[in-house]
């Protein structure tokens, strides 16, 4: 499977301090599988790509449910970021609406 990547999210990755990547449940990553390979594309450079193994896949309602379970920099945030905060980022790339529709996933990398 390929997902693209903002630049600052794909070079966190790269940098091993992101572990895990936020998607909604949508019925392409309800395919997905422990053990399963994900290539990330840089979406401002389509030639970066990150080959990653899914680690482990954990299902919540909502992104808040989601990030009141990890740390920050796991997730990609600011070490200081609060959930709210998360939540409000978030919502710049996802609705709402999507959110409620699909529920979302964080997939462990």
């Amino acid at each position: 499977m390929e997902m693209g990547l903002n630049p600052d999210q794909f070079a966190l990755i790269r940098a091993g301090s992101k572990t895990i990547e936020i998607r909604l449940n949508d019925d392409k990553r309800r395919g997905l599988q422990v053990g399963d390979v994900i290539t990330f594309r840089n979406v401002a450079d389509g030639t970066q790509r990150l080959v990653k193994r899914v680690k482990s896949l954990h299902q919540f309602a909502t992104f808040a449910a989601l990030y009141s379970q990890y740390s920050p920099v796991s997730v990609g945030s600011a070490p200081t970021a609060d959930v709210a905060q998360m939540v409000a980022d978030t919502y710049t790339i996802y609705t709402p609406e999507q959110e409620r529709r699909w529920g979302v996933v964080a997939i462990e990398i």
